[in-house]
C-alpha cells in the first residue's frame, strides 16, 4: 500500500512540472526593486550613521519609496572614491551618506604619511566629494559629556577644573572613531590641559557611556542621544558643554549623488529627502532619541559641506599637534 501511495505521489510532481516547469505558482509575491539605496560607510554602518539611515528608509518606505540601507566596503577613503566615480545605471537612486565622521577620516588619511597610498586616496575621495551633487540633509547631534553619579564634577566649570588641575586623573571614554579622537584633542586643546589626557576607546558610543557607568572610565564624551539615554538609569549624569571649550560640537548625517548621476534620478530623490527632512513626524522621531532635524539642501548644503570638511582638515592638525605634546 505505501508503495503505491510512493508511485502515485511520484506521478503527480512529475505531471505538475511537465505543466508548469521552473514557473512561479501565481500566489507568489513579486520583490519590488528598490527605488533608492542608501550607502553608508563601512565603518559608520553600526553607529548612529546606520541608525540614521534605517530609520530614514522605513520613514521612506511608508512615503511610499522602496528604499534600501547598505554598506560599503573598504576604509573610508576608498569606499567614498569608489562610490564617487561609479557610473549611473538603472538600479535606482543610490546615495551616500555622508558625516562629520566620514569628513575626519578622509582628513585623517589625507594627512598620513605613513601608510603608502593613503594620502592620494583621500585627495582622490575629497576632490570627488567636492564635486558631488548634493541632496538633502538628515540630522545633526551634539555631542554631550557624562560622568558616574557618584563624581564629584557637577557643572562644565568644575569638569575643566578637574581636566586642568589632575589630567592624569580623568579616563575619558570615547567611541573608536576619528571623529570622537579629534573633538576631544580639541577639547583638550581649548581647556589648556598641561600635560597628557588619558582615554579609552570603545566599539560604539554607547558601548562608551555603558563602560563609563560602570566605572570603566570617569568621564565619557559622545552623541547626546547616547548620553542622554543612559543618563536615564540614574548611573550616569549628564554635564552641560562647557562655555570655555567653544561652542558645542555637532556630528551630522547628510546624503550626496555620485557627479554621473542620472537627472531625473536626482530630482525624485533630492524630492524626496527634502519632504522627509521637513515632516514634522521625521523631527519628532529624532527629538526623541536626542538628534535634531537639519534642513539643507543645493547651495545652502553644498556651502556647509564645504566648510565641514574644512573644519575636519584644522581638526585634524590640532589634533596632531595635541598628541605630538
Amino acid at each position: 500500500m505505501w508503495l503505491a501511495l510512493l508511485v502515485l505521489l511520484c506521478g503527480y510532481v512529475v505531471a505538475d512540472f511537465v505543466r508548469s516547469p521552473f514557473v512561479a505558482s501565481s500566489g507568489s509575491a513579486a520583490v519590488r526593486p528598490a527605488q533608492l539605496t542608501l550607502w553608508v560607510v563601512g565603518a559608520e554602518a553600526g553607529g548612529d550613521a546606520g541608525t540614521v539611515a534605517q530609520q530614514a528608509a522605513a520613514s521612506l518606505e511608508l512615503a511610499g519609496h522602496t528604499t534600501v540601507v547598505k554598506s560599503l566596503d573598504g576604509g573610508t577613503s576608498q569606499a567614498v572614491a569608489d562610490f564617487l566615480a561609479r557610473r549611473s545605471g538603472s538600479d535606482g537612486a543610490n546615495l551616500l551618506v555622508v558625516t562629520g565622521a566620514t569628513l575626519a577620516d578622509l582628513a585623517h588619511d589625507r594627512a598620513d604619511r605613513l601608510v603608502p597610498g593613503a594620502s592620494e586616496q583621500a585627495a582622490v575621495a575629497q576632490a570627488l566629494l567636492a564635486r558631488a551633487e548634493p541632496v538633502g540633509a538628515l540630522a545633526s547631534s551634539p555631542l554631550a559629556l557624562g560622568v558616574p553619579a557618584g563624581s564629584t564634577v557637577d557643572s562644565g566649570p568644575s569638569l575643566l577644573a578637574a581636566m586642568r588641575t589632575t589630567p592624569w586623573d580623568r579616563l575619558v571614554a570615547i567611541a573608536d572613531d576619528t571623529w570622537s579622537r579629534v573633538q576631544l584633542a580639541a577639547l583638550v586643546a581649548h581647556v589648556g590641559v598641561s600635560g597628557h589626557t588619558r582615554f579609552s576607546v570603545f566599539p560604539s558610543a554607547a558601548d562608551a557611556v555603558q563602560g563609563a557607568e560602570i566605572g570603566e572610565a570617569n568621564m565619557v564624551m559622545a552623541s547626546r542621544g547616547a548620553v542622554r539615554g543612559e543618563a536615564r538609569s540614574g548611573q550616569l549624569r549628564t554635564i552641560p558643554w562647557p562655555h570655555d571649550a567653544g561652542p558645542t560640537p555637532r556630528d551630522w548625517v547628510a546624503l550626496v549623488s555620485a557627479p554621473s548621476a542620472a537627472p531625473e534620478s536626482l530630482a525624485a530623490s533630492s524630492s524626496w529627502i527634502g519632504t522627509l527632512s521637513r515632516d514634522t513626524s521625521w523631527h519628532r522621531a529624532l527629538r526623541r532619541e536626542g538628534r535634531d532635524p537639519l534642513v539643507a539642501q543645493g547651495r545652502q548644503l553644498t556651502a556647509l559641506l564645504r566648510g565641514w570638511s574644512d573644519q575636519a582638515a584644522r581638526l585634524e592638525r590640532l589634533s596632531q599637534l595635541v598628541e605630538s605634546r
